[in-house]
Parts: C-alpha cells; structure tokens; sequence
C-alpha cells in the first residue's frame, strides 16, 4: 500500500477533545481549539438561534459542525469512522473579501485492499470505507485524521470582510451580506471526502507518476481524454479551459437532469456571419435576468466624457455623450474605474435596452456582474477581454445580438449533459478543477463561491454532490458489511462475529460471503417461509452440511447450530 500526507494548513499541537456524530458513517470533530479561549472554545455568550441551543459562541459552532457531519454520515456508509481536526485560525483577508475556511485531505493512499483501481490515488476517508477499515490509526488527533478543516476566527473584524459575519443557526436564512457557517462546512467537508485532486496544477504532473480517482472522471472535451490519460502538459492547459472540462461520472450525469435547469445564459451573434456563433457571458446581481425568449438589438459603443468619472470615453463611468445612437440599442462599455450598477444606470438613462460590459483583463470564463440598484431594469451581462475586442471590432458592420437564454441547455452542463468544471483562466489556487462551474444553476454546493441560494443538501433533487460521491467509490452499503447494496442478496446482514440463533451462541464464526450475506443471515432464511419446524432443521442441516463440506464450519461448530436452531421453537 502506497500513502502520501498532504501539506497541513497549520499544525496545531494542541490537546484535543472529541465530539461525535453518529450515522451511516460515523464522523467525529476533533476540536482542536479546547483550552484556547478561542474558536470552538470562545465562551462569549450568545442567545439560542434557528435550532441551535448553544448558549456561547464556541458552543454554537460546534454545534454546527456535528450538525453537518451528521448529513454527510447519513449519506455515506463505511465501517470506518472519518476524522475531522478542525479550528478557527485568522485566514487570508481584506476589508471585502477573503478566505471563509481550508480543507487539507491528511492523507492520500494508493493500492490498498478494496480499491477499485489500481495505482491511483484516493481520499484516506474512502480508501478506508473500500479496504472496511482504518487504513491510518494514530494515537495523535491530528495524525490520525483524514481531513484538516480550518475557519476564518477573524471575519467580520477590522480588515476581514467587515460587513459580515458567521451565522450559526442550522437552516439556510442568514441575514444578507452574513456567511452560513453549515453551508460552508457542509462544503468544506465535501473537499476532504472527495471533491478535489492530488496533482500539481501548475505544471500538470502527477503525484509519484500516479493518478488520482478524481482524475479518472474529468474528461477535455476538446482531446476527448480524461485527466489520468494525459500528459502533464495537457493537463496544464486544461486547468485553465474555461468551460470545456466536464465530469463523466455516471452518477452525476444521471443526476444532471433532475437538478440542474434547462437554459443556459448566451450572448448569440447573428450578424455579421463572420463572427455568428454563441458567447459565454457572465450575469447580472441587478437588473432583469437573462431570459427567454432574450433581448435581441444592434449593438453601439456607449461614449461618455473622459473625467474624474472614469478615464476614457468607453468606461460609461460618466452621462452618455452619445443618447441618441444608444436609445433603443444594446451598449457595449468596457469595465473599469467606476462600479457596475454606475455603468448601468448611466446606460438605462440613455436608453439602452442592455449593457454588456467587456472585462479589461484576460481570462474567463467570464464572472458575473456584482453590485445592487433597484432602480436597475436593463439586463447586464459580462464578456471576455477577447470577445469583447472581437465584438468591438464588428460594431461597423452591423453588429447584432441576442442576449438570452439556450433552452435546450442545462445551466452548468454541456450539450451532452455533462456537468461542467471550475476551470478559469487564470488558474485560481484552491479553487480551480475542485468545484462546480458557477454557472451551474440552482447553485450548488461545491461551488467555488458561497452564495445565499446554496442549500444544506448533498442530493437530488438540490444538488449533485452525492452522486459525484458515488462516483469516486462511495457505494450505498447500508448494513457496512462492503458490499455495495446493488449486489448485496442481503441488506440487512447479522454481522455478530460468531453465530447466534435467539439467544443461543454457537460459537461458530460468522462468516460473511460476497453475496453480502452471513452465516446467520442464511440461518435465519431457513425459518423464513418455513411450514413447520421440522422444515426449519431440514434446511438448516442441508446448509450447514455444504458450509462442513466447503470449509466454513467444523463438525462441533455444524453441530452447535443444528442443534441450537432445534431449541429456538
């Protein structure tokens, strides 16, 4: 067996005490802030909320992180408990932006008794749940975790994202502008169970020559190849694809239709024909949303004056100096200086009927389009540096455009279905290739950016988490027995380690075959449908002889079952 550690976040040596939560898998919280008066130990009081009875802060997030392990262990199974070490630490941030939480996956192990594939990398916690058991036991809390979760213990703070704050209560209504504690734990937990990959992005190379099991479900369309077939430098270039690789994982592409929605936001061309063809587009928090049946117009340059307002005379930061031509047309302005919602406004009060703003540096996909005014009604989309120039350059010879919607499209897949991957250029640390696209819609929970409309669901019909967790190897089992209940001939296996009849033991061990089924299982189907009791130890002798005779049983142990199912009347 092959293993690999991961590099740590942050080592905090720090004595923990554990808290459980206990389902289908059991998932324990390692606090790792126990005695430090901060994080999960702040003792500052706080009043009951939205079904949290914590009475301080600590207390409170703890109860968020059992409440959210307690979803994820009951829509995993494994025989093997996952280990969370987890804190509040001050993380990455500025007065407006900034880092809500990291999960490092503290192991990573290849080769392993179970696994499906060989030679390929898997998360320590679904290594263990295919091998049946912990496949990393170690006295030391943080060594013997499969996942590192840290939180920002600053947001809200002088300096750190000012204006918001964590929201602990266990439903999906924070106040606006506040940060759903759940919800980002929910996903953060998601990252160390299986949603992420071991390979250098930046370079393209893999892990001691190996692939990962997340690899082997990320196809290029382009190459038609998915990431473990690669070269290094093919994989390098796909990180940064913008909305070209895709995730071929049956589970998920089932799951597709059931959650995402049909109409995927399109900037259409249709005139010239040298440049008709459709363009991605990023949307809008204002304003009237891209729809159908779309807005369709000739598009002009917005003019305004080149002042304090904004530098240039296509910025739209300033009163258009060109109404006449915008009224009743789409404006294209180039990002920069002033805000969005200014561009906007200052495009409506001209006339226009949409805005498309060009982003002023490269990359894509392109992002939506922030900022709030209620007075905004035009629909405002975002294209590429490059799209951009290209459209520029096409306004003199009749541009026109559809703004709107592909019904034939699910927002976050692609023609064949396909959910679509974060890859944005340039590459985003931490982000790129382990999450959702954001176009996807409704939101989903693994997506790069927490949003209000996320939910605290891993399954359809809200979200795909689950079945790209089902993907990767994480199999219904619901008697923990390893054998997936698609085959299992017994999904409620006695898994006592000898066989017991009533209250009789017999000593005799319990075997458990791969049909999913024990000894005692089998013993027990000798009663079911049984006419009489004289049926019952017919049966049971016939079974036990072929189990004597197979090697599972001595003549004692044969004899101590037959015997005991003819005193359970």
């Amino acid at each position: 067996m092959n293993r690999r550690s991961t590099s740590l976040l942050l080592l905090i040596l720090t004595l923990a005490l554990a808290t459980q939560a206990f389902a289908n898998a059991k998932i324990t919280i390692y606090n790792a802030d126990q005695g430090t008066g901060k994080g999960f130990d702040d003792p500052t009081p706080v009043a009951p909320i939205a079904g949290n009875t914590g009475t301080t802060v600590g207390q409170q997030r703890l109860n968020v992180f059992n409440y959210v392990a307690n979803i994820w262990g009951q829509s995993l199974d494994s025989a093997s408990e996952i280990k969370v070490y987890a804190s509040f630490a001050p993380l990455s941030c500025t007065a407006t932006s900034g880092t809500l939480g990291g999960t490092s996956v503290s192991w990573w192990l290849a080769n392993f008794p179970g696994a499906d594939f060989a030679n390929t990398w898997y998360h320590v916690s679904l290594a263990s749940k295919l091998a049946g058991g912990d496949l990393e036991p170690n006295a030391d809390p943080l060594e013997d975790s499969d996942m590192i979760i840290q939180f920002n213990g600053s947001l809200g703070s002088t300096g750190c994202l000012e204006t918001s704050h964590w929201y602990y209560g266990l439903d999906e209504n924070e106040a606006p502008g506040d940060i759903n504690l759940a919800t980002v734990t929910l996903h953060e937990m998601g990252h160390g169970l299986g949603m992420s990959s071991f390979f250098t992005q930046s370079t393209g190379a893999l892990i001691s020559g190996i692939p990962d099991i997340y690899q082997r479900n990320l196809l290029d369309r382009s190459l038609n190849q998915t990431f473990d077939g690669m070269t290094a430098t093919d994989r390098r270039n796909s990180v940064i694809d913008p909305r070209n690789v895709v995730w071929i994982g049956s589970h998920v592409t089932n799951a597709v239709p059931n959650v995402l929605q049909l109409g995927t936001p399109i900037l259409k061309v249709n005139a010239p024909a040298a440049i008709a063809g459709f363009y991605q587009i990023g949307g809008a928090s204002f304003g009237t949303p891209v729809g159908a049946p779309g807005i369709t117009g000739p598009v002009v340059a917005a003019l305004d004056a080149a002042d304090a307002s904004g530098p240039t005379t296509l910025d739209g930061c300033s009163p258009l100096t060109n109404a006449a031509d915008v009224a009743g047309k789409i404006a294209i302005v180039n990002r920069g200086t002033c805000g969005f919602v200014v561009k906007g406004k200052n495009l409506q009060d001209a006339g226009a009927i949409a805005m498309i703003v060009a982003d002023n540096a490269a990359g894509g996909p392109p992002a939506d389009l922030g900022g709030a005014d209620p007075t905004l009604t035009i629909t405002s989309v975002r294209v590429t540096q490059s799209d951009g120039n290209l459209l520029r350059a096409q306004l003199g010879a009749g541009l026109n455009v559809t703004i709107g919607v592909d019904p034939t499209l699910r927002a976050g897949a692609d023609p064949q279905g396909r959910a679509l991957m974060f890859t944005p250029n340039p590459r985003q640390a931490g982000s790129s290739i382990s999450h959702w696209d954001t176009i996807a819609t409704p939101d989903l929970l693994m997506e790069p950016f927490t949003t209000p409309n996320m939910a605290l669901r891993v399954d359809e019909p809200r979200d795909i988490q689950l079945a790209q967790m089902r993907d990767i190897g994480w199999y219904e089992d619901r008697d923990i027995d390893n054998v997936a209940d698609s085959g299992d001939q017994c999904l409620h296996s006695d898994l006592r380690k000898t066989v017991i009849v009533g209250s009789i033991n017999t000593d005799a061990p319990n075997v458990l075959f791969t049909t999913g089924c024990t000894i005692s299982d089998y013993v027990k189907n000798c009663s079911v449908g049984s006419n009489s009791q004289g049926d019952t130890q017919s049966c049971t002798a016939h079974l036990t002889q072929q189990l004597l005779e197979a090697g599972f049983l001595t003549p004692p142990q044969q004899g101590a079952i037959r015997s005991a199912v003819a005193r359970n009347k």
